[in-house]
């Protein structure tokens, strides 16, 4: 593609995409979750980043971009977050009485909880691994007009989707009512 379109071809390297019709599971797990209420398994890596970007943002920059013919490199992500605060923002938008249970990744891990996504995990907690999958810089991309929402607007988009498709469905990533019940009942 740039072989041919030099200086004008606009290439996207997306993040983690969150918001409405999310099918990983990484990020509507959280409200699904919280819509729950009750007690909820949180990892205690309050400070590890993360990166998200909803679908309609990305969508309407991809349009905008596409018309005003903006080329170049850019990374289809949004500010990072710690976690914490993203978990705490995300609970605070869905509005539920839940308690978050924060657990060392360490016991988590022992309790037989993977990070990031799959079976049996919780979703958004990144292994050091893979710390690099937050460390986009989302400037020119702003700066290029991506503009993102309030993370109540996702959170709300994603809950939506959510609740479409049911909160204790089975799951591509995310642990279900039954194992988080078990893994808090085991710590």
């Amino acid at each position: 593609m740039r072989a041919a379109l030099g200086d004008r071809a606009f290439v996207v390297r997306p993040g983690l995409i969150s918001g409405p019709g999310d099918d990983s599971d990484r990020f509507g797990y959280w409200p699904a979750r919280f819509a729950r209420g009750g007690r909820a398994l949180v990892p205690d890596t309050p400070d590890q980043l993360v990166q998200h970007l909803d679908v309609r943002d990305l969508a309407a920059w991809l349009v905008t971009a596409f018309e005003a013919g903006l080329g170049g490199t850019f990374d289809g992500v949004g500010p990072a977050v710690p976690l914490g605060e993203l978990l705490a923002g995300i609970a605070a938008a869905v509005a539920t009485d839940v308690e978050l249970v924060l657990v060392r990744p360490d016991r988590l891990t022992s309790a037989g909880v993977n990070p990031w996504g799959g079976p049996r995990s919780l979703p958004l907690w990144v292994p050091p691994q893979l710390a690099g999958v937050a460390a986009h810089d989302p400037a020119p991309s702003l700066a290029a007009g991506l503009a993102v929402r309030p993370l109540a607007d996702t959170v709300a988009g994603a809950l939506a989707t959510e609740r479409e498709r049911g909160l204790d469905r089975p799951r591509r990533s995310g642990l279900s009512a039954v194992e988080e019940t078990e893994v808090l009942a085991a710590l």
